[in-house]
């Protein structure tokens, strides 16, 4: 690319830490930001901050509720490429039409663990392997042609938290290089429908655990709500809700109980599930009121 080509006007569509550090990745190598939608943070490490910093024109607003006033700021930027990373709300085609170019970063080896977040997704079904895509936008969510991918393990005491981590490393170096990616005219390939899975939006009521399935599917479950994030979690028989943020597989304690209750025994709790004792190594009890 040329130094004309490097610094292509772009609209930025992101959010949190993911998008603050792609941005920070774009412009030091040059590449010019024009506008960005986001979210309100206002947080250290967050885009909204990002902008006011470097004096970058932003907006809150949900491009479907504002469509003409978006719209019509993103045709007169008239930018090569639209870029969404970690962003909330799905774009109309009015909008994600407009550039040369309009791409997404999802947190999965697309076709698989397409919608809401995968990676805490992909550690509750066990995956040992997860990864990023840079894709073409379009109107249904996380279908476009595949620009970029990059695998990424999934060790066996990952957290949702600590893969996201993960990817935090990798996002802008994928997002930069699928922007020469398109600039070079290389081909892309399309995603193969048969293959595809997807999986929706974790709200925190979805933590309950199921002691009745296999330790390592109630292991994997755990691990992957742990803390920083809500948690998986469980009653106590005297009606106490225990967040757990760890789980490990004893084959020494005598529990003599049945599955689906968590008993103490000394100083530690205890879980039977269907096929293990499980000591509790990690969490929280909350007092009858919540607290």
């Amino acid at each position: 690319m040329n130094g004309e080509e490097k610094i292509s006007n772009i609209v930025f569509c992101g959010f949190g830490k993911l998008g603050k550090n792609c941005l920070g990745k774009l412009t030091a190598h040059g590449y010019r930001i024009d506008y960005i939608l986001t979210h309100k943070e206002l947080e250290e490490d967050s885009v909204d901050t990002f902008a006011i910093i470097n004096n970058i024109p932003y907006s809150y607003k949900d491009a479907r509720k504002n469509l003409d006033e978006i719209s019509n700021i993103i045709k007169k930027i008239e930018p090569r490429f639209l870029i969404c990373v970690n962003y909330r709300y799905i774009l109309p085609k009015n909008v994600f039409a407009v550039p040369k170019y309009a791409i997404n970063i999802h947190g999965s080896l697309l076709p698989k663990y397409r919608g809401r977040t995968p990676h805490v997704w992909s550690i509750i079904n066990g995956e040992k392997m997860s990864g990023i895509t840079s894709h073409i936008v379009e109107e249904s969510v996380d279908t476009g042609d595949i620009i970029l991918q990059k695998s990424i393990d999934i060790d066996c005491d990952d957290t949702g938290f600590t893969l996201l981590n993960k990817y935090q490393l990798e996002y802008p170096s994928l997002l930069c290089d699928s922007l020469i990616y398109l600039e070079e005219a290389k081909p892309l390939r399309m995603q193969r429908e048969e293959d595809a899975s997807y999986y929706g939006k974790r709200i925190p009521d979805m933590g309950y655990i199921d002691f009745y399935k296999n330790s390592i599917d109630v292991i994997n479950f755990v691990r992957a709500q742990a803390e920083p994030y809500p948690g998986a979690y469980y009653y106590l028989v005297d009606g106490r809700k225990i967040i757990i943020n760890k789980l490990t597989v004893d084959e020494k304690i005598d529990f003599n109980g049945p599955v689906g209750i968590i008993k103490k025994i000394g100083d530690s709790y205890y879980g039977k599930c269907k096929d293990a004792n499980l000591k509790i190594e990690n969490f929280r009890i909350l007092d009858l009121n919540g607290g």
